[in-house]
């Protein structure tokens, strides 16, 4: 296990000025609607729109530097999930609750350039959020400029499809992607037709080897293990002139040493935490669908979260992850020095 380092943290930060975790879209506590009052969050969440409204220009001329912003930390299906009739999905449909799939952001406030990391179903609703949370969003024919993918599972790329001709009709937006996953989508429509018709320029990356996608911020891929029916999977390494960010929303397990070479040297790590114990889906077989349990993960990174509080925050929830909305759970991660990613978290990576 790397050693611990004591790092100053103060810089994980969210948009108390805009729309961040009492919006009735993507507030994962309220997802369930067993805390909290809904009620109470729509008028938060439309009161903070009208000073966003208002302060917008203000927003924008105090910010400078490259900032990371948390848009979605669901599974691919969100909440409310396809099928599932438990309370968590049933009172999300009832109180119009929705939680967009892992999804970041990186803002270059001096250029004015975005970059997504994942291009997930709720690729609209994210970058409207985005646009909320910052004032800053392209418009036309180039949404965003530049996408990294980490796979080809349906959470991550399917969003896509909205740069196509029946929607955006999208300019060229450069998508960096693992040479599987670029012929994957050059080959099997209706994603070829976006290449085909110049909507998205696929860039190849090589797994190890940095890639500059703002200056003085390099994005580097990192091979991991997971189920690669259609493409192999990597994690995102983001490194800027002070702080790295490590996104890992997705992986099989921990085996040979994985998460210490993923987390070492960075400041911040999102961690795949689809499941907590793996005891939420009674009756499905999790060796078909595997992915490292949160408590695993915390006993494994027991002594640097304890040092370094908040350095670790899990990301890419199940719909039934009780992590999601249940307090004693919530306030057990923090304990042990672990945080749950929220929609609106920012993070400065300079």
């Amino acid at each position: 296990m790397c050693g611990s380092r004591r790092l100053d943290l103060s810089s994980v930060g969210r948009h108390s000025d805009s729309v961040q975790e009492h919006s009735p879209v993507f507030d994962a506590r309220n997802s369930a609607g067993c805390n909290g009052s809904v009620i109470r969050s729509v008028l938060i969440f439309f009161l903070l729109l009208t000073q966003v409204g208002c302060h917008g220009t203000y927003l924008r001329e105090q910010r400078s530097g490259v900032e990371l912003i948390v848009l979605g930390i669901a599974q691919d299906g969100g909440v409310p999930h396809l099928g599932c009739q438990k309370p968590c999905c049933v009172s999300a449909r009832r109180d119009g609750i929705r939680l967009g799939p892992a999804c970041l952001a990186l803002v270059d406030h001096s250029s004015g350039k975005t970059v997504l990391i994942e291009a997930t179903p709720t690729i609209e609703e994210q970058l409207s959020l985005l646009r909320d949370l910052t004032g800053r969003a392209n418009e036309g024919r180039r949404p965003i400029d530049t996408l990294l993918l980490t796979h080809a599972h349906i959470g991550h790329y399917t969003g896509l499809i909205q740069l196509g001709r029946e929607v955006a009709s999208a300019d060229a937006v450069r998508v960096h992607c693992t040479s599987r996953m670029a012929s994957f989508l050059r080959e099997n429509g209706p994603w070829s037709q976006l290449v085909q018709l110049d909507q998205i320029d696929l860039q190849v990356v090589e797994k190890g080897q940095p890639v500059e996608i703002f200056p003085g911020v390099t994005a580097t891929a990192h091979g991991v293990q997971h189920r690669d029916e259609f493409s192999d999977t990597v994690a995102w390494r983001i490194e800027g002139p002070k702080r790295t960010v490590v996104f890992c929303p997705d992986i099989d397990g921990w085996q040979d040493g994985a998460l210490d070479l993923l987390i070492e040297g960075a400041d911040l790590c999102y961690l795949d935490a689809t499941f907590y114990d793996g005891r939420e889906l009674p009756g499905r077989d999790l060796s078909e669908i595997p992915h490292p349990p949160m408590v695993v993960t915390m006993e494994h990174l027991a002594g640097e979260a304890l040092d370094t509080p908040e350095r670790f925050r899990f990301i890419h929830l199940n719909h039934t992850n009780p992590a999601l909305r249940d307090g004693p759970v919530r306030a057990e991660v923090k304990r042990k020095g672990f945080s749950v990613a929220e929609v609106g978290e920012s993070y400065f990576l300079d």
